[in-house]
């Protein structure tokens, strides 16, 4: 049985236009934006407080990139996913990573939803 509770999502990019646009995105019943940060430091502090089921994360950013924040979530909460979003050819580094469970180009954006909706069910989350 599905749990009643929506996917729990937070979203960390360095551009404030991409995340609104994400936030816009996954405006949807079955979706929670819990958090948004700017930098991994905020993402990691977000994180304790809200325990997202999905961090999508962007690659590159100030201070920590992306697979620095992606090591820091799990191994402070090792059942959120992380997606790694990035316009740069990371396939490579996020695949061979531990720490990264998806890897989603930006010029994929399109297949965001598809894909938190195969993390939904396989949390056994509304979505």
């Amino acid at each position: 049985m599905a749990d009643s509770r929506r996917l729990r999502i937070l979203l960390v990019d360095d551009e404030p236009d991409i995340l609104l646009l994400l936030q816009a995105m996954l405006a949807a019943p079955c979706w929670e934006v819990v958090g948004k940060a700017a930098d991994g430091e905020s993402a990691l502090r977000i994180a304790t407080d809200m325990k997202p089921d999905v961090a999508v994360v962007d690659y590159m950013m100030p201070g920590m990139h992306g697979l620095d924040v992606a090591e820091q979530l799990k191994q402070a909460q090792g059942d959120c996913d992380v997606v790694l979003f990035s316009a740069y050819d990371v396939r490579d580094a996020a695949d061979t990573s531990p720490w990264v469970d998806h890897f989603l180009p930006k010029t994929d954006v399109s297949r965001l939803e598809a894909l938190l909706n195969t993390i939904a069910e396989k949390r056994h989350l509304h979505g």
